[in-house]
């Protein structure tokens, strides 16, 4: 099964950066990030429920992530399992609870880097975890991928 799209507009090949799996300063890398412009929409990838909206980054978050800004995460439980979008701002109409159809409008990307260093700053972040999650996690360095957590790209339309 491939998704709807996420990012309208956004180009589908070049984006990608952000890579499953990748090794960072903090932890490994859980999703996959997709390079777009600050305010960019975001739409839901398949038909689903709302289970959860988290902080996803910043002060707020848990564990707190100080060094970026503040950020939220929509979790949506479909047919390929629980889709998280991270860095993102939901619409005040994005609630818990609600049924989504694939293409519905959810949010907006925001900025997440604090600090420029010369390579995009703000993307949508993707993870998928296995149907039943109901929080997201962080991958620990050094420590297995965990169980729930499952590798979103074959799900993305990579093509141009």
């Amino acid at each position: 099964m491939i998704w709807t799209w996420p990012l309208p507009g956004a180009d589908r090949l070049s984006s990608y950066q952000g890579d499953f799996g990748a090794i960072r300063k903090h932890d490994i890398h859980s999703g996959v990030d997709i390079y777009c412009e600050p305010g960019q929409l975001v739409v839901a990838v398949e038909d689903g429920v709302i289970i959860s909206i988290e902080d996803f980054t910043g002060e707020n978050a848990n564990p707190p992530s100080p060094w970026w800004n503040n950020t939220k995460a929509i979790l949506i439980e479909g047919a390929s399992g629980v889709v998280v979008y991270g860095e993102v701002s939901p619409l005040s109409t994005t609630k818990v609870g609600h049924k989504i159809r694939a293409g519905k409008i959810l949010g907006k990307v925001e900025t997440v880097l604090k600090k420029d260093k010369g390579l995009p700053m703000t993307m949508l972040h993707i993870e998928l975890y296995k149907k039943g999650t109901k929080e997201t996690i962080v991958w620990n360095l050094e420590e297995p991928q965990p169980e729930n957590l499952l590798n979103p790209m074959p799900f993305l339309d990579v093509r141009k």
